[in-house]
């Protein structure tokens, strides 16, 4: 398969354009969005080993969304026949792309479910799309100290977004699908879903998002689940108190966030 290179704020197709191709991400990251009547929506930013721009392919219709790199990006170029031999064909990018479309359907729904609950009051205006995020240094660290809970500590710097939290558990082929970019040990009963939350940016700002969890998160005392109506809750600058699952969970971590000059 071909390999194109895009640069950074450079758009590899438009909302409306003819399908062709599907394309695989090497490296890099890529946004997807959509033009609505208030602007600029995104949907997702992908990375790699995710792929995008198939459906539209695959349905010979025009692309019904934006694709841009929003950093140099390296994307292998996959035609009809060629999305046949070398995905569907192959085990371990087969995985990669369901992962990918079972998080798309997760979110479609739960963007589904929020939308038909909630209730927007008429004074208030949509907010506008952000035009540059600004740069950024993210850090998540357990606090396992208090809680007695015998646990390897985890200390990460997020450098990708959307950025996966989870259960972690041993069925290779389903984790896989669980596309977590972090899995943290849990016992009976669990406190975690295997598809937690993630964290992400959108609307100016670092938000958690529940994917789905039985129990969701609270973040600085708020608690973010589907069943509560809340699937996101911003992340201020700074330290922020996480626990992931029910109050009494003993799975507490910070996600501290600093602004760079």
């Amino acid at each position: 398969m071909p390999t194109e290179h895009f640069q950074r704020g450079q758009v590899i197709f438009r909302e409306g354009d003819k399908s062709q191709e599907a394309y695989f991400i090497v490296n890099g990251l890529v946004e997807i969005t959509i033009g609505t009547s208030h602007g600029v929506q995104s949907l997702a930013k992908i990375g790699p080993g995710e792929i995008f721009g198939e459906m539209g392919m695959i349905m010979d219709r025009p692309r019904s969304a934006t694709a841009t790199a929003i950093d140099n990006t390296a994307v292998e170029v996959i035609s009809d026949e060629e999305f046949e031999r070398e995905i569907l064909q192959r085990p371990d990018r087969l995985h990669v792309y369901l992962a990918t479309l079972f998080e798309r359907i997760r979110k479609t729904d739960l963007l589904l479910t929020t939308t038909t609950n909630a209730t927007v009051p008429l004074n208030i205006q949509p907010k506008q799309p952000v035009v540059k995020e600004p740069v950024f240094r993210v850090k998540l660290a357990s606090q396992y100290g208090a809680s007695l809970v015998d646990l390897p500590p985890v200390s990460k710097t997020i450098t990708k977004l959307p950025f996966r939290i989870g259960r972690s558990y041993f069925d290779t082929a389903v984790s896989s699908l669980a596309r977590n970019d972090l899995s943290i040990e849990d016992s009976q009963p669990h406190h975690l879903s295997r598809n937690h939350c993630e964290v992400d940016f959108e609307n100016g700002s670092f938000v958690l998002r529940d994917r789905g969890s039985k129990l969701g998160t609270w973040v600085n005392g708020a608690h973010v689940s589907v069943d509560s109506g809340i699937i996101s809750c911003p992340l201020k600058v700074g330290e922020n108190k996480i626990i992931f699952g029910g109050e009494d969970s003993p799975h507490h971590f910070t996600i501290t966030i600093e602004e760079l000059k």
